[in-house]
């Protein structure tokens, strides 16, 4: 909810230069400037909310980044290891792995080349088709970069069943963590 406090504050004069005009004894005139008194005190106390709301604001962005960070790097780390597993079994030797790689300028958040693949993967929270349609663009960049062909895999933690559906329906494989 957003309180305009500059409103709030006409307002809040208008009335209080009202109540001082119409006041017609002194006792009026008390309640009037007493109102006054409230009505600074009350501004005062918005700004100095405002003030420690904006600095919880920066707080949380920055423990959303942090935690996102640390997501990303966690589940690159479950990937990989899921991976590593996938293309031995399959005969394939790891080249390279490479966390926040760039490929024609895009940011792939863990690329694995094989001596017969190239493996995009994007991690995501809780991706969004979107994150399914980014990785498969990633995965093809990544194909035309290193002539092989490439996998595109996405990795969350909270993928729904209409987002795998969707993946699947690209070609991007799915793991869930």
């Amino acid at each position: 909810m957003y309180i305009d406090l500059k409103t709030l504050e006409e307002v809040v004069e208008r009335a209080v230069k009202r109540a001082l005009e119409e006041a017609r004894s002194e006792e009026m005139k008390a309640v009037a400037e007493a109102l006054k008194a409230l009505a600074d005190y009350t501004k005062a106390g918005f700004a100095q909310l405002t003030t420690q709301v904006e600095k919880l604001e920066k707080r949380v962005s920055t423990l959303e980044d942090n935690l996102g960070s640390l997501t990303e790097a966690t589940l690159s780390r479950y990937v990989w290891e899921d991976l590593r597993e996938e293309v031995r079994a399959r005969g394939e030797v790891v080249l390279a792995r490479r966390r926040n790689a760039r490929v024609d300028g895009l940011d792939i958040d863990l690329l694995v080349e094989t001596d017969r693949a190239v493996y995009v993967v994007e991690v995501k929270t809780k991706p969004r088709r979107r994150d399914v349609d980014a990785v498969a663009r990633k995965a093809e960049a990544a194909r035309g970069a290193y002539g092989k062909p490439a996998v595109a895999i996405l990795a969350g933690v909270r993928i729904g069943d209409d987002i795998e559906k969707y993946a699947k329906g690209k070609g991007v494989l799915v793991y869930r963590y």
